[in-house]
């Protein structure tokens, strides 16, 4: 019996009150094991634990078709069809509520199972560091899955009040238990995310390394904390994720008062996790690429690879076998400044119309494949190619640009000879440490206050920007002198160095942001000469804050204030 995609208070039911665990391994049909069966078998127990690794995010979603990043020619898109008026809380394709799921696993794992396994009979070494570090992973993820609920989940209630989401930190055992369920108060929740991070780096290592040869219990060291384990969340993706719940806690939406304390409480974690990098010295130029190496220092927590094609069949242009179906927008393209660092709109820039590509920032050339590129030998013409070209087939750009950010160009789909390359699912990197630091800074300390750190805002923000390729020295970030202006700055730059990471559209909502909610997407039928729009989105105010499931506020919890 398989585990589906359920309502918090079904997704439970699947586990309280049973006295087996035929929900959590697929039994023969004359063989179903009990609980007594996996506590006796240390792999089926892990296997339990495992399971909570099932449904991380994906920067393969895209969720940037519902903002005005991109657009997608799949007329059935989810995040599309939400954009233009679908959105529901009866049809939330931006749900995490799923991710109870998971927490159920981990909340059973912890509570019925963990103490009670052998975990090795071999080595007494082995036999008490294997289950703590088990017990990390457990309250790591359970804090992870919770932020994903709480950011996609938490609002006000009609009564104004600003809710966070039920958080899981037991097994629910019972119907009573279950019906008895809440939403907590926003900050509460954040509490509570923050107490389980605590409880994992007590209990996990920052990063999964092999012991010096010498070590005593090197073999089991290794076994328990080593590089075998890399993939496995650790102390650094929890450090992490301590520094993003504070940037959403201290963001507008959750921050009415913009009380300062919570951006330094921001800022400091995410120095944390900039120190534990090595600082700002250590960013380097091919952090841009990261997805084309599964080595690169950038990537703090990502899952195994895979030899595949799928990618490339997804996004490559319908002249190389793709189908094109994430088109970014002109909107995104304008977001890039010019290689001198300067806005393409701003006084001096040297932006030429009539030449809309040439000396812009080098991170739109590895992102954005647009008319007159070179991609993989060929010129993509995406004005009046029979199929390249905008609206050409069902495969074309609809916005006269393609996606190239993940894919990897040995790919070949051609017909008879297909070549695949190695991808991963990168979950967590450390680029994005820096411009929480950047945000967080800036807002409680000024574009140049360093607070009890070494550098400003200015300071991460020029690193970023040189080794992405702007010139030296950048005149624009130094032109900046006010809060404001650096605000807007850090923005676009978190905008350009996260695409397609599944971060716009929940940043646009934490800062309040109506005007990119709604901000029509542009494309051009001419090259990128002209821009026009292409499609509205259609979002009310009151959707800053995502639904609640309705099923279970039909069981009792509080909608979040314009849902019906």
């Amino acid at each position: 019996m398989k585990l589906k995609k359920l309502t918090i208070i079904a997704a439970l039911s699947v586990l309280a009150g049973t006295t087996g665990c035929t929900d959590f391994v697929e039994p023969g049909k004359d063989n179903v094991l009990t609980r007594e069966d996996v506590i006796a078998n240390p792999v089926l127990a892990e296997g339990i634990l495992l399971k909570a690794y099932d449904n991380l995010p994906t920067t393969l979603n895209y969720t940037e078709v519902a903002v005005d990043d991109a657009h997608s020619n799949n007329i059935s898109n989810g995040y599309m069809l939400a954009a233009l008026g679908a959105w529901r809380s009866t049809s939330d394709p931006f749900s995490q509520w799923r991710n109870y799921t998971q927490i159920a696993y981990i909340n059973y794992f912890l509570d019925r199972i963990v103490d009670d396994v052998k975990w090795s009979y071999t080595s007494k070494w082995r036999a008490e560091h294997f289950p703590n570090r088990l017990k990390g992973e457990a309250y790591a993820l359970r804090a992870y899955h919770h932020s994903l609920i709480l950011q996609a989940h938490a609002g006000r209630s009609s009564s104004g009040e600003l809710l966070g989401v039920p958080y899981m930190d037991h097994f629910i055992s019972s119907k009573q238990e279950q019906d008895g369920l809440q939403r907590l108060p926003f900050t509460e929740c954040v509490g509570k995310i923050e107490k389980d991070i605590e409880r994992a780096l007590q209990l996990l290592p920052d990063r999964y390394e092999n012991a010096p040869t010498g070590t005593p219990d090197k073999e089991d060291y290794d076994a328990v904390y080593g590089s075998r384990n890399t993939n496995r969340i650790s102390g650094l993706a929890m450090k992490m994720l301590r520094a993003r719940v504070r940037l959403l806690a201290a963001s507008p939406a959750f921050n009415p008062a913009n009380n300062t304390v919570l951006w330094e409480k921001a800022a400091e974690s995410a120095a944390e996790v900039i120190d534990a990098f090595g600082g700002l010295s250590n960013l380097t130029p091919n952090r841009v690429v990261f997805y084309l190496d599964k080595s690169n220092k950038d990537i703090l927590w990502r899952e195994d690879y895979t030899n595949s094609s799928n990618l490339e069949k997804a996004q490559f242009p319908p002249s190389l076998n793709g189908s094109g179906r994430v088109s970014p927008s002109q909107n995104f393209v304008d977001a890039f400044p010019m290689k001198s660092g300067y806005p393409i709109d701003a006084d001096g820039s040297g932006f030429d119309k009539r030449n809309p590509f040439e000396g812009r920032d080098p991170r739109l050339a590895q992102y954005v494949i647009y008319n007159g590129m070179v991609f993989k030998g060929s010129v993509i013409n995406t004005v009046d190619h029979p199929s390249n070209g905008i609206n050409r087939t069902e495969y074309s750009t609809c916005t006269g640009y393609y996606l190239r950010k993940f894919t990897n160009e040995s790919v070949s789909l051609e017909t008879g000879n297909v070549v695949p390359a190695i991808h991963f699912n990168t979950l967590m990197r450390f680029t994005e440490a820096f411009l929480i630091y950047a945000e967080a800074a800036n807002e409680a300390w000024g574009p140049d206050g360093t607070g009890p750190n070494t550098y400003s805002a200015r300071d991460v923000m020029a690193k970023l920007r040189e080794t992405a390729g702007l010139d030296q020295p950048d005149s624009y970030l130094a032109s900046i002198t006010s809060p404001a202006d650096m605000q807007r700055l850090i923005r676009n730059e978190r905008r350009l160095e996260l695409c397609f990471e599944q971060v716009r559209f929940w940043d646009v909502r934490r800062w309040l942001d109506y005007d990119a909610m709604n901000a029509p997407v542009r494309g051009t039928f001419d090259g990128g000469l002209t821009a026009v729009d292409v499609k509205e989105r259609v979002f009310e105010r009151y959707m800053i804050y995502g639904p609640i499931p309705n099923d279970d506020v039909v069981k009792g919890l509080i909608q979040n204030d314009g849902w019906n």
